[in-house]
């Protein structure tokens, strides 16, 4: 049946998805065990009862197709559009996206965040990390129930205790959605220490724009600069504000919130001795390829990070530094920008490093877990099938979300 399945894989996919159950070439649990042939079943809630190798008369009734599981984007912002105008300077990009926004309804939030997540299903993105900056991606979920986690944004760079405590209570998300709950302070930057440590008392899942550019670490050594000087405009600078005097990683390793649970972000400008110290926290670390491309940034040191144990997981960001919103495409930029990387390497980023950084049961196919995974032509060889995929050059036949088939259109 394997020679046959491509020519009529719509018909038999069907009848296989009908059936809750699958035998296919290869079955990738992760980004090194792979099932050859495999078999994979699910129940009718979408959840995954059997993952073992089919045997000799299963294997008969193989597919020529490989299950992968669904990628995972670690770090996204649905709600946030393209800007009118491309701005690859930082400090001016964050004040063009601020603006951007201002005046944007509730329906178009909503509107733009079932968009991005339609476009990430497309692109084989079953789990994403969604920083929500306005509560509006909850009620989005509803219509198509993504798995990851959301994270309710909180900045206020003056914020004391007391109010940091109720915006805190205020802001973080309960779990009535398929997505787990969490919180994100944006940035050392953007976030006041009494903030920063209310949201880590709240949760021990956060997400954290971290050393991301150079003026962010000025600031937290000096105190001056370019955020100082928006901070100013803002009127969100205490009046006895005194720089912590070390840079970002340094900061939050002070304020108890680098940790088993927190993401870092970005982390552009790690200084001496930071990876050591995520490394050592149990943190991780969210790179996007597509933002580091879009603002001409060096590729930060990914390999390095792998070697010390750090899971250095993929994101999109936002439509605001990014072509599109595609986990392949993002998987294809990271092979050329590192690559150094095996392609099980780039794979796991992109799936096992993806769940943990949203330290959530996501990346990985295991029984009792939804049944979220990806359906692809399979090569001559797992090897083949996995380079083919991770370059962005084989077609997606299906993407699978809890149990429930969704077929692709045109590819892009």
């Amino acid at each position: 049946m394997m020679s046959g399945a491509r020519g009529n894989s719509a018909r038999v996919l069907s009848r296989s998805f009908s059936s809750h159950r699958l035998v296919a070439k290869y079955v990738a649990l992760d980004a090194s065990r792979i099932l050859v042939p495999g078999l994979i079943e699910w129940d009718a809630n979408g959840r995954i009862v059997a993952l073992r190798r089919a045997r000799s008369a299963q294997a008969r009734e193989a597919l020529d197709v490989a299950v992968l599981p669904g990628l995972v984007n670690a770090h996204a912002h649905l709600q946030i559009d393209a800007l009118p105008a491309a701005e690859r300077r930082f400090l001016p990009w964050v004040g063009a996206v601020m603006k951007a926004r201002e005046g944007v309804t509730t329906a178009a939030h909503r509107r733009q965040a079932k968009q991005s997540m339609r476009e990430l299903l497309q692109s084989g993105t079953t789990a994403i990390g969604e920083i929500d900056s306005t509560g509006n991606t909850t009620a989005a979920l509803r219509t198509l129930p993504m798995a990851g986690r959301c994270y309710r944004e909180v900045t206020g760079f003056h914020l004391m205790q007391r109010e940091a405590r109720h915006l805190v209570r205020e802001r973080m998300p309960d779990a009535t959605t398929s997505m787990l709950p969490g919180l994100s302070p944006h940035a050392p930057y953007s976030v006041s220490p009494d903030l920063m440590r209310a949201a880590a008392a709240a949760t021990r899942n956060l997400a954290i724009h971290c050393a991301e550019v150079p003026e962010e670490q000025q600031f937290l050594r000096q105190g001056t600069g370019a955020f100082a000087n928006l901070l100013h405009r803002l009127g969100r600078m205490p009046k006895d504000f005194v720089a912590p005097g070390c840079g970002a990683v340094r900061w939050l390793e002070r304020l108890g919130v680098l940790r088993v649970g927190t993401q870092l972000v970005h982390c552009q400008e790690l200084e001496r001795g930071d990876a050591g110290r995520i490394a050592a926290a149990g943190a991780t670390i969210a790179v996007c390829p597509g933002t580091i491309d879009y603002f001409g940034r060096t590729p930060p040191p990914v390999a390095q990070w792998l070697r010390r144990g750090i899971p250095v997981a993929l994101g999109t960001d936002s439509r605001a530094s990014n072509r599109g919103l595609s986990m392949r495409q993002e998987l294809a930029r990271a092979a050329e920008l590192w690559p150094e990387l095996r392609l099980e390497e780039l794979f796991a980023m992109a799936t096992v490093c993806g769940g943990k950084a949203l330290n959530g049961p996501f990346g990985s196919l295991r029984r009792g877990r939804r049944a979220d995974f990806v359906v692809v032509p399979a090569s001559g060889s797992w090897s083949e099938t996995l380079a083919g995929f991770v370059r962005d050059e084989t077609p997606l036949m299906a993407v699978v979300l809890a149990g429930v088939a969704h077929r692709q259109a045109a590819r892009r």
